[in-house]
């Protein structure tokens, strides 16, 4: 059994608010398949709404349709080959809303770059380490690094969230992915100098020191000691 030495350590979909009627943030079917990618966001529909705008026309995009109000809004824009790009975004509350990027035909590929880049443009950008401190925790580990990147591989998925980035180089593997809020979280793996545990853990979720950065980490930390295979703190 693999050993862990803890340091210590420890977002379910709220319903929709919508308008009825036209409003352009009124709740539509939006199907389901390699075209259509949806993504909650920790933000306001305006500010989401924006950060959509702005990223289509960042990728020279034509915009053909925008329509928007306070609590979201629609925007269908063309590709260079005439293909269509629909964005629809929905508050979820004042704070949180969701989006919706549909390519025709389909290219997931594509809709993944646009969401990328919305969080890019909301101050989502991948995780990284505060200043301060805070966002941030390291874990020692009895366990090699090919066992602990199948680990945090198996994490992102156990916890449902949508992997992003995956860096691997000599003695060190890094895995950015977005929790279920569009946070930026990320796992890094480091081989280190330590007979009893020759492995070292980080897990960093968001870009300050908050209560929900806390939370992430501690899920990740412990759905990666499920994952390694069991531990002892």
């Amino acid at each position: 059994m693999k050993k862990h030495l803890a340091l210590g350590g420890i977002v379910m979909l709220l319903a929709a608010c919508s308008h009825e009627g036209s409003s352009p943030s009124a709740k539509s079917d939006w199907g389901t398949g390699l075209n259509t990618i949806e993504r909650k966001y920790n933000k306001p529909a305006s500010d989401t709404y924006d950060a959509a705008m702005s990223s289509l026309k960042s990728l020279e995009l034509t915009v053909d349709k925008d329509r928007h109000d306070e609590m979201g809004g629609e925007i269908v824009a063309r590709r260079g080959d005439k293909s269509k790009v629909t964005v629809n975004v929905t508050a979820v509350d004042k704070n949180k809303s969701r989006a919706s990027v549909r390519v025709d035909p389909g290219d997931s590929t594509l809709a993944t770059l646009i969401h990328e880049k919305i969080a890019d443009k909301l101050g989502m950008a991948a995780a990284k380490s505060a200043f301060f401190g805070g966002n941030t925790e390291d874990f020692p580990y009895d366990a090699d690094l090919a066992s602990g990147t199948d680990a945090a591989d198996r994490t992102i998925r156990a916890l449902g969230w949508n992997p992003t980035g995956k860096v691997v180089k000599t003695g060190e593997v890094r895995i950015d992915a977005r929790a279920e809020d569009s946070t930026p979280v990320q796992i890094k793996l480091e081989s280190v100098n330590d007979r009893a545990f020759p492995l070292k853990a980080t897990f960093i979720a968001g870009h300050g020191n908050t209560e929900g950065g806390k939370t992430l980490i501690g899920r990740m930390h412990e759905e990666f000691d499920r994952q390694l295979g069991g531990h002892v703190k």
